[in-house]
């Protein structure tokens, strides 16, 4: 859509397309503020993690205030960020980049943090010999990516969240986390706020698909029982539900009543009035609900309506 509304050519693979916006950025056809303007606009709908918190009951009624608000930035030397523009330049250690305020009814505050990582590129692999020894050349790339952080305080509702973009294979989300809360720790407590329990939410929306008025199509579902014991089920194919036989359907019908959710590889369903009014999905969208770690992951780009409206699914069956 962006490059259509600049007149660009849309066809093409990554890589073609890729070479197209640079050629256009070269020649002035496209304007690099643009070009960054709408990627800090959809970079947060990207592929994520989210934690949902609620938020602290005492300290949300000084956040409510301007004054409040303003003595706290600048005491922390943080006022300068108040509706700034994210960084072009990524800095090495994560760090508060902007901070949109609205007055009694919002809070927002991101961060950035330059990421540096190897990613796999069999098409620059080679083989050679050397003294009649054959070798092989495996090609990594050295990728580098802006890691965006995004914590929303609903100071109305007193609820709150944390929007984590993909991290590197092998990092973990929760470390990143406590980074988060570390870097804005005598500014804004978050250990003040209450993590949302996504284990229940596992359950019930087994149980919904279970009887028949499904907002989910469980492609996998993992239970731990009181005993740490996890049991876990996965359907024969990605466009097939893990319940369809009568057996298994009852061992974990019975399994569920007894354990918490430890994991939801879930298929969130295009919208059915007769289920729930209000949902925007038109296409099955997919999510990997983490009992155990109370976070949700979008393994796929989303737009900003589809993860609002599964977050608050989300929370509304977490209660």
């Amino acid at each position: 859509e962006f490059l259509a509304s600049r007149k660009v050519v849309t066809s093409g693979s990554k890589a073609e397309i890729g070479e197209r916006v640079v050629e256009h950025l070269d020649n002035g056809a496209l304007k690099h503020e643009d070009l960054v303007r709408f990627v800090d606009c959809v970079a947060p709908w990207g592929k994520q993690h989210v934690f949902l918190y609620d938020g602290p009951r005492t300290e949300v009624r000084d956040w409510r205030t301007e004054k409040h608000v303003s003595e706290v930035l600048k005491a922390k030397k943080l006022l300068k960020y108040l509706n700034a523009q994210l960084p072009l330049i990524l800095p090495e250690k994560l760090s508060v980049s902007s901070i949109v305020y609205d007055e009694g009814r919002e809070l927002q505050v991101f961060a950035v943090q330059r990421r540096e990582s190897v990613q796999r590129d069999k098409e620059l692999d080679e083989e050679k010999t050397v003294d009649e020894r054959r070798i092989e050349l495996r090609a990594y790339e050295h990728v580098i990516t802006r890691g965006i952080f995004w914590f929303r305080w609903n100071l109305v509702a007193n609820l709150a969240e944390l929007h984590i973009s993909q991290l590197p294979s092998g990092d973990r989300y929760e470390d990143e986390e406590t980074k988060f809360q570390e870097m804005l720790e005598g500014a804004l407590e978050l250990t003040q706020f209450q993590k949302i329990d996504i284990g229940h939410v596992i359950n019930k929306l087994h149980e919904l698909e279970d009887s028949g008025t499904a907002e989910t199509r469980s492609h996998g579902i993992g239970f731990r029982s009181m005993g740490g014991r996890t049991i876990l089920a996965q359907s024969p194919s990605l466009r097939d539900s893990v319940l369809g036989e009568v057996e298994v359907d009852t061992a974990l019908r019975g399994i569920r009543k007894r354990s918490v959710g430890h994991i939801g590889n879930l298929y969130w369903l295009p919208a059915n009035p007769s289920v729930i009014d209000g949902n925007p999905i038109v296409k099955e969208v997919r999510t990997v609900l983490i009992g155990n770690k109370k976070r949700i992951n979008f393994p796929t780009p989303n737009t900003r309506e589809v993860i609002e409206y599964v977050l608050s699914r989300v929370r509304a069956l977490s209660k």
